[in-house]
């Protein structure tokens, strides 16, 4: 059997990196992210575990918390629609983080390979908009899956990032 996955062998999992809105973390980027029906199903595990009382309230939490700090480009008419869309974002990376914390042999740093490439499928399942909201969307999957991992006590990491540098006056 050593002569079919010889030269195969892949890592199974990706850095569990903080977000960032500049997506200089972004796990799907990673080399080691997994694309293909692993990626596939893992992203259909994620959508469903994103209708999950754990994922809406992961998606509660970061809207109330993370959304006011970023800045909106939305017309009155549109902010509804925005917020709905990144809350949404936040609930699907929330689902993601459940479905990656099933994976008992991960600890605490790691995200599964196929985790990360699911991510990446869930960022191409966007609608189309405007680059900045692109970002927001994008930096709201991997925080809900960053919270959904590692718990509340990671927002306060995510909300000084966004908060920007504070003045030691």
């Amino acid at each position: 059997m050593g002569w079919f996955t010889r030269g195969r062998h892949r890592e199974r999992y990706v850095a569990l990196a903080v977000p960032t809105l500049d997506g200089s973390t972004w796990p799907a980027a990673d080399p080691a992210a997994r694309n293909g029906f692993g990626a596939a199903t893992t992203h259909r595990l994620g959508l469903d575990a994103a209708f999950t009382p754990e994922a809406h309230e992961v998606a509660d939490l970061l809207t109330a918390r993370l959304l006011p700090l970023l800045a909106l480009d939305a017309s009155p008419e549109d902010l509804p629609h925005t917020v709905d869309l990144l809350r949404s974002a936040a609930q699907t990376g929330a689902g993601l983080g459940l479905v990656d914390a099933r994976d008992q042999s991960l600890g605490p740093d790691r995200m599964g390979a196929h985790v990360a490439g699911a991510l990446g499928e869930a960022e191409r399942e966007l609608p189309p908009m405007p680059s900045t909201l692109r970002h927001q969307a994008r930096f709201l999957l991997h925080a809900g899956h960053h919270v959904a991992r590692l718990g509340p006590e990671a927002l306060p990491r995510l909300e000084a990032q966004l908060a920007g540098p504070v003045d030691a006056d």
